[in-house]
Formats: structure tokens, sequence, C-alpha cells
């Protein structure tokens, strides 16, 4: 996630300089598109209909985070911008000593993944991918990448507290109540900063794997034109299948329910990226409001 708002961050100098709150809004309004639409779905499968607009859970947080962090570099892009990451860090890393600081308005995690969005848009994209194009460079990405697979791969148990870090939404109080590790919450801020080292580094080693251009790859082209509706349907799509189908229960009792996470998560993407789904999708979140006086006659 931090890897997506840095690449969205990047991209996002048009909507912050030429103050675009059209575009900018479209990130609220997929939010709560994806609050309702997941709320129908899971209601209907449930038969009991419940929905928290301020608390944000699940996979529409995302769209509200966006919102939040192209309006505060509107307002922050004024000043210098090394002060500004250096004091978005500083506010993340002590950010976590509050309990009150949760999942109400997606605070936690816009405040832990601002300095990622606010670091693309210092960036220039042309100049990250110019830096990044190297041969060697590549190879370093992918080692990096290799690397970090197998290490949580192997030691799965030993490191898997770190997860109350990459939510973005726990207190440093989560590693003592969920995970028995009370020593670590005095140097939680220790091990933010670490975890951002850990994920500035994983994010250039991401973009430096990606390939510029591709001969034969129209399919993941199209895919990666298509992202937004596959992210508005894959929750919900889930869902279905796994609860209202009863996919889940039917996997587990062959025992195959591991075996056709990456082959199911495939398939659902291409589904989900038919251009069937872009117009409806796009209708809801760019509606095209008529201008004042539009439609009227004198």
């Amino acid at each position: 996630m931090p890897c997506f708002l840095f690449v969205d961050g990047l991209f996002s100098k048009h909507n912050v300089d030429e103050k675009r709150y059209n575009h900018i809004f479209s990130y609220l309004v997929l939010y709560l598109a994806l609050k309702i639409l997941i709320c129908l779905v899971d209601g209907l499968i449930k038969h009991q209909f419940s929905i928290s607009l301020l608390g944000a859970d699940g996979a529409p947080w995302y769209g509200l985070a966006l919102f939040w962090c192209s309006l505060m570099t509107i307002f922050l892009k004024r000043f210098s911008h090394k002060w500004v990451l250096l004091g978005a860090v500083l506010l993340a890393c002590f950010a976590g000593y509050d309990g009150d600081v949760g999942s109400t308005m997606v605070l936690s995690r816009t405040i832990v993944f601002f300095p990622f969005f606010f670091a693309g848009y210092c960036l220039d994209p042309a100049k990250v991918a110019e830096k990044l194009s190297g041969r060697w460079v590549r190879v370093l990405g992918l080692a990096v990448l290799v690397l970090l697979g197998v290490i949580c791969f192997c030691c799965t148990d030993d490191i898997y507290f770190v997860r109350a870090l990459l939510t973005g939404k726990n207190p440093f109080r989560t590693l003592e109540t969920g995970y028995g590790r009370e020593e670590l919450v005095f140097c939680g801020w220790l091990l933010r900063l670490g975890y951002y080292a850990v994920v500035a580094v994983l994010c250039m080693a991401v973009v430096a794997v990606i390939p510029n251009h591709l001969r034969r790859g129209k399919a993941l082209t199209a895919v990666g034109r298509r992202t937004l509706q596959i992210y508005m349907l894959n929750r919900p799509a889930i869902y279905i299948l796994f609860d209202g189908l009863g996919l889940n229960a039917a996997l587990t009792a062959m025992g195959a329910d591991d075996l056709v996470v990456l082959p199911l998560a495939v398939l659902l993407t291409a589904v989900l990226a038919l251009p069937f789904w872009e117009k409806p999708i796009r209708a809801v979140i760019y509606p095209r409001l008529q201008e004042p006086g539009a439609g009227t006659k004198g």
C-alpha cells in the first residue's frame, strides 16, 4: 500500500498544483460508493445491513486516504518539501503512542502513509524512471524482492508482530495486546522509522523491476488502465464467491483453500478488468455534473 500511495503521489502533480478539486473529490466519491456497495452485497448475503461511514476498515479506506493526502499536499506544498517530509515522518513515528488516533476517517492510516504520497509528489516521474532503469539497478531490485520474500516465508512466526505496523491503523500498544511483545512498545517509534527505511527500499525495488513497456503486453496494459474497477469490485466479488456461494467452505472441506488463492486471484482480476465494467464504474466515480446555467433557456 505505501508503494501504491507513492505512485499516486508521483502522478498527482496536476491535481495538486492546479487544485483540481473535482478530481480530488472523486476519491471521496470512490470511498463512499465502495462503502455502500460493500454494505449492499454483505447485507444481501447476511440478511442484515450495517454501515459505518466514519469507520474505515477494509478496502474503502484507500480512497479516503487519497482524498486527505491530496488536500494536505495542496496546503503543504508551499513550504520547504524536505521539512514537510521530515515533519510527516516524525508525526507518524510518534502518533502510534496516541490511542485516540485510530480508524475513524482513516486518520491513523493517513498520518502513517502520507510521507510516501508526499515523497512521490516531490519527485519527477521521468527522473525516477531514468534513475531506476539501469540494468544493475533492476538486478538489485529483483534481489531485494527475492530476499524479502525468503525472509517473510522462512521467518513468518518470528516477525509476524510487524503486522501491527504494516496496516498503519494500529497504535503501538497493539504490539503488547495483540502479539505479547510488551518490550517493543517503548521503541515503537524506532520500529516505524525502520519500517519507513525498509519500505522506501522496497518501493524503489518494485518500480525498478517493472518494465517501461511490453512488446506483447496488451492484455496487461488493459488491466493496468482498469485498476479502478478492479479495486472497486474486488471485495464485493470476494464476498459473493466465498460467503454468498459458499466457495470458502467448499475449498476448506477439500483442503484446497491454499492451492487456489493465486489462480483465483488471477482469474478474478481478469474478469473484473473486462471493458463491460468500465463505463458504469466511471459514471459513478466521475459524474458529469451539469454546468451552471446549462440546459436552461433565457
